[in-house]
Protein backbone atom coordinates (compact mmCIF):
# COMPACT_ATOMS: atom_id res chain seq x y z
CA UNK A 1 0.00 0.00 0.00
CA UNK A 2 3.16 2.12 0.00
CA UNK A 3 4.21 2.24 -3.60
CA UNK A 4 2.40 2.63 -6.58
CA UNK A 5 2.85 1.11 -9.86
CA UNK A 6 2.67 2.68 -13.80
CA UNK A 7 3.63 0.06 -16.66
CA UNK A 8 6.51 0.79 -19.21
CA UNK A 9 6.04 3.99 -21.20
CA UNK A 10 8.59 6.08 -23.18
CA UNK A 11 9.42 9.16 -21.04
CA UNK A 12 7.66 12.36 -21.33
CA UNK A 13 5.13 14.74 -20.52
CA UNK A 14 2.16 12.19 -20.90
CA UNK A 15 3.68 9.85 -18.57
CA UNK A 16 4.43 12.95 -15.87
CA UNK A 17 0.48 13.88 -16.37
CA UNK A 18 -0.13 9.61 -15.27
CA UNK A 19 2.51 9.81 -12.54
CA UNK A 20 0.87 12.81 -11.13
CA UNK A 21 -2.63 11.31 -11.14
CA UNK A 22 -2.00 8.46 -9.68
CA UNK A 23 -0.06 10.42 -6.82
CA UNK A 24 -3.09 12.90 -6.53
CA UNK A 25 -5.81 9.89 -6.36
CA UNK A 26 -3.87 7.87 -3.72
CA UNK A 27 -2.48 10.20 -1.00
CA UNK A 28 -0.76 7.75 1.22
CA UNK A 29 1.57 6.48 -0.98
CA UNK A 30 4.85 6.85 -0.32
CA UNK A 31 6.17 6.61 -4.17
CA UNK A 32 5.60 5.15 -7.20
CA UNK A 33 7.90 2.63 -9.53
CA UNK A 34 7.48 3.30 -12.80
CA UNK A 35 8.32 0.02 -15.16
CA UNK A 36 11.64 0.36 -17.04
CA UNK A 37 12.11 3.59 -15.35
CA UNK A 38 12.93 3.20 -11.74
CA UNK A 39 11.75 4.17 -8.06
CA UNK A 40 10.44 7.77 -7.67
CA UNK A 41 9.91 8.52 -3.89
CA UNK A 42 8.44 11.82 -2.49
CA UNK A 43 8.35 13.88 1.00
CA UNK A 44 8.14 17.15 2.78
CA UNK A 45 12.27 17.96 2.80
CA UNK A 46 14.89 16.36 0.61
CA UNK A 47 16.30 14.54 3.81
CA UNK A 48 13.06 13.02 4.57
CA UNK A 49 12.82 12.26 0.51
CA UNK A 50 16.30 10.63 1.13
CA UNK A 51 15.36 8.47 3.70
CA UNK A 52 12.16 7.31 2.21
CA UNK A 53 14.09 6.08 -0.76
CA UNK A 54 16.91 4.21 1.03
CA UNK A 55 14.15 2.47 3.52
CA UNK A 56 12.02 1.38 0.72
CA UNK A 57 15.31 0.12 -1.07
CA UNK A 58 16.47 -1.34 1.75
CA UNK A 59 13.06 -3.08 2.08
CA UNK A 60 12.87 -4.89 -1.54
CA UNK A 61 16.85 -5.96 -0.92
CA UNK A 62 15.43 -7.35 2.69
CA UNK A 63 12.62 -9.16 0.46
CA UNK A 64 14.80 -10.28 -2.31
CA UNK A 65 17.57 -11.86 -0.09
CA UNK A 66 14.72 -13.48 1.74
CA UNK A 67 13.17 -14.78 -0.82
CA UNK A 68 14.84 -15.36 -3.84
CA UNK A 69 16.62 -19.02 -4.81
CA UNK A 70 20.02 -19.31 -4.84
CA UNK A 71 21.95 -19.41 -7.96
CA UNK A 72 19.63 -17.23 -10.14
CA UNK A 73 22.28 -17.60 -13.28
CA UNK A 74 22.47 -21.21 -12.77
CA UNK A 75 24.89 -23.68 -11.62
CA UNK A 76 28.61 -22.32 -12.14
CA UNK A 77 30.14 -23.49 -15.07
CA UNK A 78 33.47 -21.67 -15.38
CA UNK A 79 35.94 -20.77 -12.72
CA UNK A 80 38.16 -17.50 -12.78
CA UNK A 81 41.22 -17.41 -14.19
CA UNK A 82 43.88 -16.01 -11.19
CA UNK A 83 45.42 -12.61 -11.68
CA UNK A 84 48.05 -14.09 -13.87
CA UNK A 85 45.92 -15.73 -15.98
CA UNK A 86 43.52 -12.97 -17.13
CA UNK A 87 46.57 -10.73 -17.41
CA UNK A 88 47.66 -13.14 -20.19
CA UNK A 89 44.41 -13.76 -21.93
CA UNK A 90 43.96 -10.15 -22.45
CA UNK A 91 47.36 -9.47 -23.87
CA UNK A 92 46.50 -12.34 -26.25
CA UNK A 93 43.10 -11.13 -26.77
CA UNK A 94 42.49 -7.63 -26.86
CA UNK A 95 44.64 -6.18 -29.35
CA UNK A 96 42.73 -7.97 -31.97
CA UNK A 97 39.22 -7.60 -30.44
CA UNK A 98 40.58 -3.97 -30.00
CA UNK A 99 41.65 -3.68 -33.79
CA UNK A 100 38.54 -4.98 -34.88
CA UNK A 101 36.16 -2.89 -33.22
CA UNK A 102 37.94 -0.20 -34.21
CA UNK A 103 37.99 0.09 -37.85
CA UNK A 104 35.54 2.80 -38.08
CA UNK A 105 35.98 4.97 -35.40
CA UNK A 106 39.24 4.19 -32.83
CA UNK A 107 37.96 2.73 -29.15
CA UNK A 108 39.91 2.61 -25.46
CA UNK A 109 38.58 -0.09 -23.57
CA UNK A 110 37.61 -0.12 -19.56
CA UNK A 111 38.03 -3.95 -17.56
CA UNK A 112 36.82 -4.97 -14.74
CA UNK A 113 36.27 -8.31 -13.33
CA UNK A 114 34.09 -6.98 -10.13
CA UNK A 115 32.72 -10.47 -8.20
CA UNK A 116 29.31 -9.60 -9.56
CA UNK A 117 30.39 -10.02 -13.04
CA UNK A 118 32.51 -13.24 -12.07
CA UNK A 119 29.51 -14.80 -10.41
CA UNK A 120 27.55 -14.19 -13.73
CA UNK A 121 29.39 -14.29 -16.49
CA UNK A 122 30.68 -17.89 -15.46
CA UNK A 123 27.31 -19.55 -14.63
CA UNK A 124 25.40 -21.54 -17.01
CA UNK A 125 23.02 -19.48 -18.04
CA UNK A 126 24.84 -16.23 -19.13
CA UNK A 127 24.75 -16.45 -22.31
CA UNK A 128 20.82 -16.86 -22.30
CA UNK A 129 20.42 -13.94 -19.89
CA UNK A 130 22.69 -11.47 -21.68
CA UNK A 131 20.74 -12.47 -25.10
CA UNK A 132 17.83 -11.22 -23.46
CA UNK A 133 18.27 -7.23 -23.84
CA UNK A 134 18.32 -4.50 -21.15
CA UNK A 135 15.65 -3.33 -19.23
CA UNK A 136 15.74 0.15 -19.00
CA UNK A 137 16.45 2.88 -20.86
CA UNK A 138 19.53 4.40 -19.37
CA UNK A 139 20.88 1.34 -19.69
CA UNK A 140 20.63 0.34 -23.44
CA UNK A 141 22.00 3.94 -24.59
CA UNK A 142 25.33 3.41 -22.75
CA UNK A 143 25.56 -0.30 -23.38
CA UNK A 144 23.19 -1.04 -26.48
CA UNK A 145 20.23 -3.02 -26.51
CA UNK A 146 22.78 -6.86 -26.08
CA UNK A 147 25.94 -7.36 -25.24
CA UNK A 148 28.36 -10.18 -27.05
CA UNK A 149 29.20 -13.09 -25.15
CA UNK A 150 32.17 -14.72 -25.86
CA UNK A 151 31.77 -18.70 -25.63
CA UNK A 152 35.47 -19.69 -23.48
CA UNK A 153 36.09 -22.72 -21.46
CA UNK A 154 38.78 -21.21 -18.88
CA UNK A 155 39.75 -24.60 -17.90
CA UNK A 156 40.41 -26.35 -21.42
CA UNK A 157 40.98 -23.32 -23.63
CA UNK A 158 43.40 -21.02 -24.74
CA UNK A 159 42.98 -16.77 -25.81
CA UNK A 160 44.07 -18.05 -29.39
CA UNK A 161 40.65 -20.11 -29.24
CA UNK A 162 38.45 -17.25 -28.84
CA UNK A 163 40.62 -14.86 -30.63
CA UNK A 164 39.97 -17.23 -33.77
CA UNK A 165 36.31 -17.11 -33.34
CA UNK A 166 36.06 -13.32 -33.13
CA UNK A 167 35.85 -12.89 -37.21
CA UNK A 168 32.07 -14.92 -36.98
CA UNK A 169 31.29 -13.68 -33.44
CA UNK A 170 31.38 -10.11 -34.69
CA UNK A 171 29.86 -10.69 -37.78
CA UNK A 172 26.77 -12.65 -36.07
CA UNK A 173 26.53 -9.48 -33.80
CA UNK A 174 26.46 -7.12 -36.63
CA UNK A 175 24.23 -9.13 -38.52
CA UNK A 176 21.57 -9.16 -35.41
CA UNK A 177 21.64 -5.39 -34.72
CA UNK A 178 21.26 -4.74 -38.44
CA UNK A 179 18.23 -6.96 -38.64
CA UNK A 180 17.01 -5.18 -35.73
CA UNK A 181 17.50 -1.95 -37.07
CA UNK A 182 15.73 -3.04 -40.38
CA UNK A 183 12.48 -4.37 -38.20
CA UNK A 184 12.12 -1.55 -36.14
CA UNK A 185 12.94 1.51 -38.14
CA UNK A 186 10.45 4.08 -38.96
CA UNK A 187 10.15 6.55 -41.94
CA UNK A 188 11.90 9.19 -39.82
CA UNK A 189 14.58 7.17 -38.19
CA UNK A 190 18.40 8.41 -38.14
CA UNK A 191 20.47 6.29 -39.91
CA UNK A 192 22.53 3.67 -38.54
CA UNK A 193 24.94 4.14 -35.69
CA UNK A 194 27.37 1.20 -35.45
CA UNK A 195 26.39 -2.18 -35.43
CA UNK A 196 29.31 -3.65 -33.03
CA UNK A 197 29.30 -4.15 -29.43
CA UNK A 198 29.99 -2.04 -26.27
CA UNK A 199 29.87 -4.42 -23.94
CA UNK A 200 32.15 -8.07 -23.87
CA UNK A 201 31.57 -10.73 -21.66
CA UNK A 202 34.06 -13.27 -21.21
CA UNK A 203 33.39 -16.09 -18.67
CA UNK A 204 36.35 -16.94 -16.41
CA UNK A 205 37.62 -13.18 -17.29
CA UNK A 206 35.45 -10.90 -17.46
CA UNK A 207 33.47 -7.59 -18.39
CA UNK A 208 34.96 -5.40 -21.16
CA UNK A 209 33.72 -2.42 -22.74
CA UNK A 210 34.47 0.05 -25.41
CA UNK A 211 34.15 3.48 -26.56
CA UNK A 212 35.81 6.65 -28.03
CA UNK A 213 36.49 7.50 -24.71
CA UNK A 214 38.13 6.14 -21.39
CA UNK A 215 35.22 7.98 -19.83
CA UNK A 216 32.51 6.77 -21.60
CA UNK A 217 33.76 3.19 -21.31
CA UNK A 218 34.09 3.05 -17.56
CA UNK A 219 30.69 4.51 -17.04
CA UNK A 220 29.70 1.61 -19.94
CA UNK A 221 30.53 -0.83 -17.95
CA UNK A 222 29.24 0.42 -14.47
CA UNK A 223 25.27 0.33 -16.54
CA UNK A 224 25.87 -3.07 -17.58
CA UNK A 225 26.82 -3.74 -13.99
CA UNK A 226 23.87 -2.40 -12.30
CA UNK A 227 21.62 -4.75 -15.44
CA UNK A 228 23.31 -8.11 -13.78
CA UNK A 229 22.57 -6.82 -10.36
CA UNK A 230 18.85 -6.66 -11.99
CA UNK A 231 18.78 -10.02 -13.46
CA UNK A 232 20.24 -11.45 -10.47
CA UNK A 233 16.93 -9.64 -8.20
CA UNK A 234 14.59 -10.69 -10.82
CA UNK A 235 15.59 -14.28 -11.97
CA UNK A 236 16.01 -14.78 -8.19
CA UNK A 237 12.23 -14.39 -7.66
CA UNK A 238 10.09 -14.51 -10.88
CA UNK A 239 11.72 -13.69 -14.29
CA UNK A 240 14.08 -11.44 -16.07
CA UNK A 241 11.75 -9.30 -18.41
CA UNK A 242 13.22 -6.43 -21.15
CA UNK A 243 11.80 -3.38 -22.65
CA UNK A 244 9.72 -4.60 -25.87
CA UNK A 245 11.77 -4.60 -28.64
CA UNK A 246 10.15 -2.12 -30.96
CA UNK A 247 10.01 0.54 -27.42
CA UNK A 248 13.73 -0.06 -27.15
CA UNK A 249 14.76 0.84 -30.36
CA UNK A 250 12.14 4.25 -30.29
CA UNK A 251 14.58 5.05 -27.44
CA UNK A 252 17.60 4.13 -29.18
CA UNK A 253 16.74 6.03 -32.14
CA UNK A 254 14.45 8.73 -30.65
CA UNK A 255 15.20 11.98 -32.84
CA UNK A 256 15.47 13.70 -29.76
CA UNK A 257 18.44 11.85 -28.50
CA UNK A 258 19.68 11.84 -32.17
CA UNK A 259 19.39 15.87 -31.35
CA UNK A 260 21.32 15.81 -28.61
CA UNK A 261 24.01 13.55 -30.31
CA UNK A 262 24.59 16.14 -32.78
CA UNK A 263 25.23 18.72 -30.85
CA UNK A 264 27.77 17.02 -28.57
CA UNK A 265 31.56 18.88 -29.45
CA UNK A 266 33.52 17.84 -32.20
CA UNK A 267 35.50 14.97 -31.33
CA UNK A 268 38.95 15.95 -30.65
CA UNK A 269 41.97 15.11 -33.17
CA UNK A 270 43.26 11.99 -30.90
CA UNK A 271 39.87 10.98 -29.45
CA UNK A 272 40.20 7.27 -29.06
CA UNK A 273 43.64 7.07 -29.21
CA UNK A 274 45.80 5.44 -26.65
CA UNK A 275 49.24 6.83 -26.25
CA UNK A 276 52.35 5.52 -23.76
CA UNK A 277 54.92 8.24 -22.80
CA UNK A 278 58.14 6.71 -21.56
CA UNK A 279 60.61 9.60 -19.27
CA UNK A 280 57.25 11.02 -18.56
CA UNK A 281 57.64 12.76 -15.16
CA UNK A 282 60.84 14.60 -17.07
CA UNK A 283 60.11 17.95 -18.72
CA UNK A 284 59.82 17.11 -22.37
CA UNK A 285 57.78 13.71 -21.48
CA UNK A 286 55.66 15.82 -19.21
CA UNK A 287 54.93 18.47 -21.80
CA UNK A 288 54.11 15.95 -24.41
CA UNK A 289 51.70 14.07 -22.29
CA UNK A 290 49.98 17.28 -21.48
CA UNK A 291 49.92 17.77 -25.29
CA UNK A 292 48.62 14.54 -25.91
CA UNK A 293 45.67 15.02 -23.24
CA UNK A 294 45.00 18.15 -24.52
CA UNK A 295 43.86 16.52 -27.98
CA UNK A 296 41.57 14.04 -26.66
CA UNK A 297 43.88 11.01 -26.05
CA UNK A 298 44.25 8.89 -23.41
CA UNK A 299 47.82 8.53 -22.34
CA UNK A 300 50.29 6.47 -19.96
CA UNK A 301 53.38 7.51 -18.46
CA UNK A 302 56.09 5.79 -17.51
CA UNK A 303 59.02 6.83 -15.68
CA UNK A 304 62.38 5.06 -13.57
CA UNK A 305 61.65 7.95 -10.87
CA UNK A 306 58.72 6.39 -9.11
CA UNK A 307 58.10 9.63 -6.77
CA UNK A 308 58.24 11.70 -9.68
CA UNK A 309 55.81 9.50 -11.98
CA UNK A 310 52.99 9.26 -9.00
CA UNK A 311 53.92 13.39 -8.87
CA UNK A 312 53.58 13.81 -12.77
CA UNK A 313 50.40 12.08 -12.82
CA UNK A 314 48.35 13.90 -10.32
CA UNK A 315 48.94 17.28 -12.02
CA UNK A 316 48.04 15.54 -15.42
CA UNK A 317 44.80 13.94 -13.65
CA UNK A 318 43.93 17.39 -12.20
CA UNK A 319 44.05 18.77 -15.35
CA UNK A 320 42.96 16.01 -17.71
CA UNK A 321 40.71 13.51 -15.38
CA UNK A 322 41.78 10.69 -13.91
CA UNK A 323 39.87 8.70 -16.55
CA UNK A 324 42.64 9.44 -19.18
CA UNK A 325 45.54 9.21 -17.51
CA UNK A 326 47.66 6.41 -16.09
CA UNK A 327 51.09 6.07 -14.84
CA UNK A 328 53.47 2.56 -14.24
CA UNK A 329 56.54 2.45 -13.09
CA UNK A 330 58.92 1.28 -16.07
CA UNK A 331 62.87 0.66 -16.45
CA UNK A 332 63.05 0.89 -20.40
CA UNK A 333 66.65 -1.26 -20.06
CA UNK A 334 64.82 -4.30 -18.53
CA UNK A 335 62.75 -6.19 -21.10
CA UNK A 336 60.44 -7.77 -18.64
CA UNK A 337 59.79 -4.28 -17.10
CA UNK A 338 58.89 -2.60 -20.45
CA UNK A 339 56.65 -5.54 -21.21
CA UNK A 340 54.91 -4.95 -17.71
CA UNK A 341 54.48 -1.27 -18.99
CA UNK A 342 52.17 -3.31 -21.93
CA UNK A 343 50.13 -5.55 -20.46
CA UNK A 344 49.28 -2.56 -17.96
CA UNK A 345 48.15 -0.66 -20.92
CA UNK A 346 46.18 -3.13 -22.24
CA UNK A 347 44.46 -3.89 -19.61
CA UNK A 348 43.74 -0.46 -18.50
CA UNK A 349 43.00 1.21 -21.77
CA UNK A 350 42.69 -1.95 -24.20
CA UNK A 351 46.16 -1.24 -26.92
CA UNK A 352 48.00 1.31 -27.88
CA UNK A 353 47.89 3.74 -30.75
CA UNK A 354 51.18 6.25 -30.10
CA UNK A 355 54.75 5.57 -28.14
CA UNK A 356 56.64 8.51 -27.71
CA UNK A 357 59.80 6.79 -26.81
CA UNK A 358 61.64 9.84 -24.65
CA UNK A 359 63.21 8.72 -21.41
CA UNK A 360 67.17 9.49 -21.60
CA UNK A 361 70.06 11.14 -19.61
CA UNK A 362 73.11 13.24 -20.41
CA UNK A 363 76.44 12.96 -20.38
CA UNK A 364 79.87 14.37 -21.25
CA UNK A 365 83.46 13.37 -21.09
CA UNK A 366 86.59 13.31 -23.88
CA UNK A 367 86.63 9.98 -25.20
CA UNK A 368 89.88 8.81 -23.38
CA UNK A 369 88.16 9.75 -20.29
CA UNK A 370 84.77 7.72 -21.28
CA UNK A 371 84.68 5.06 -19.00
CA UNK A 372 82.62 1.76 -20.04
CA UNK A 373 80.08 2.12 -17.44
CA UNK A 374 79.27 5.20 -18.94
CA UNK A 375 79.20 3.97 -22.35
CA UNK A 376 77.05 1.23 -21.73
CA UNK A 377 74.82 3.34 -19.68
CA UNK A 378 73.87 5.60 -22.45
CA UNK A 379 73.77 2.80 -25.06
CA UNK A 380 71.81 1.10 -22.49
CA UNK A 381 68.90 3.84 -22.21
CA UNK A 382 68.96 5.46 -25.12
CA UNK A 383 69.81 2.71 -27.55
CA UNK A 384 68.45 -0.50 -25.91
CA UNK A 385 66.01 1.04 -24.49
CA UNK A 386 64.35 2.89 -27.75
CA UNK A 387 65.06 -0.48 -29.14
CA UNK A 388 62.57 -2.54 -26.26
CA UNK A 389 59.85 -0.07 -25.62
CA UNK A 390 59.65 0.31 -29.30
CA UNK A 391 60.03 -3.40 -30.41
CA UNK A 392 57.28 -4.35 -28.33
CA UNK A 393 55.43 -1.10 -29.34
CA UNK A 394 55.84 -2.51 -32.96
CA UNK A 395 54.42 -5.83 -32.87
CA UNK A 396 51.01 -4.82 -30.54
CA UNK A 397 50.38 -2.40 -33.19
CA UNK A 398 51.35 -4.97 -35.46
CA UNK A 399 48.36 -6.92 -34.00
CA UNK A 400 46.09 -4.79 -33.31
CA UNK A 401 45.76 -4.20 -37.44
CA UNK A 402 44.67 -0.39 -37.26
CA UNK A 403 48.10 1.95 -37.91
CA UNK A 404 50.05 3.63 -35.22
CA UNK A 405 52.61 6.27 -34.62
CA UNK A 406 56.47 5.90 -32.84
CA UNK A 407 57.85 9.27 -32.08
CA UNK A 408 61.54 9.07 -31.08
CA UNK A 409 62.84 11.82 -29.00
CA UNK A 410 66.28 12.51 -30.48
CA UNK A 411 69.05 15.16 -30.69
CA UNK A 412 70.64 17.26 -32.96
CA UNK A 413 73.69 15.39 -31.54
CA UNK A 414 72.23 12.02 -33.76
CA UNK A 415 73.34 14.41 -36.64
CA UNK A 416 76.09 16.72 -36.06
CA UNK A 417 78.57 15.12 -33.39
CA UNK A 418 79.84 17.26 -30.21
CA UNK A 419 83.20 16.99 -28.65
CA UNK A 420 83.41 15.55 -25.40
CA UNK A 421 79.99 13.67 -25.91
CA UNK A 422 80.87 10.54 -27.98
CA UNK A 423 78.97 7.71 -25.51
CA UNK A 424 75.90 10.33 -26.12
CA UNK A 425 76.27 11.03 -29.41
CA UNK A 426 76.58 7.47 -30.67
CA UNK A 427 73.42 6.28 -28.59
CA UNK A 428 71.32 9.04 -30.54
CA UNK A 429 72.55 8.38 -33.69
CA UNK A 430 71.90 3.91 -33.21
CA UNK A 431 68.09 5.36 -32.25
CA UNK A 432 67.79 7.60 -35.34
CA UNK A 433 69.07 4.83 -37.59
CA UNK A 434 66.72 2.58 -35.78
CA UNK A 435 63.92 5.02 -36.48
CA UNK A 436 64.41 5.33 -39.83
CA UNK A 437 64.40 0.74 -40.25
CA UNK A 438 61.07 1.36 -38.05
CA UNK A 439 59.40 3.38 -40.57
CA UNK A 440 60.23 0.69 -43.69
CA UNK A 441 59.10 -2.26 -41.93
CA UNK A 442 56.11 -0.25 -40.45
CA UNK A 443 54.61 1.44 -44.01
CA UNK A 444 52.99 -1.27 -45.26
CA UNK A 445 50.51 -2.27 -42.23
CA UNK A 446 50.26 1.70 -41.61
CA UNK A 447 52.46 2.44 -38.67
CA UNK A 448 54.49 5.60 -39.24
CA UNK A 449 57.94 6.27 -37.19
CA UNK A 450 59.93 9.84 -37.22
CA UNK A 451 62.57 11.57 -35.01
CA UNK A 452 61.74 14.73 -33.53
CA UNK A 453 65.63 16.36 -32.71
CA UNK A 454 65.74 19.49 -30.07
CA UNK A 455 68.00 21.89 -30.16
Amino acid sequence: GEIGWLPWQRPGFDLGLKLEAMAKGNPDLKGIVLAGHGLFTWGDTAKECYRQTLRIIQKAADHLAAKGKAEPFGKPVAKPLDEAGKTAFLAELVPVLRGKLSKGVHKVMHFTDAPEVMEFVGAARAEELAAVGTSCPDHFLRTKIWPLFLPFDPAGEKADAVAGRLDSLLEGYRQRYEAYYERCKRPTSPAMRDPYPVIVLVPGVGLLSFARDKATARIASEFYVNAINVMRGAESVSAYVPIPEQEAFDIEYWLLEEAKLQRMPKPKSLEGRIALVTGGAGGIGGATAKRLLAEGACVLITDIDEAALEEAKAALSKEHGKDRVRAFRCDVTDESSVRGSYAYALKELGGLDILVSNAGIASAAPVEETSLEVWSRNLGILATGYFLVSRDAFALMKRQGIGGSIVFIGSKNALVASGGASAYCSAKAAATHLARCLALEGAEIGVRANVVNPD
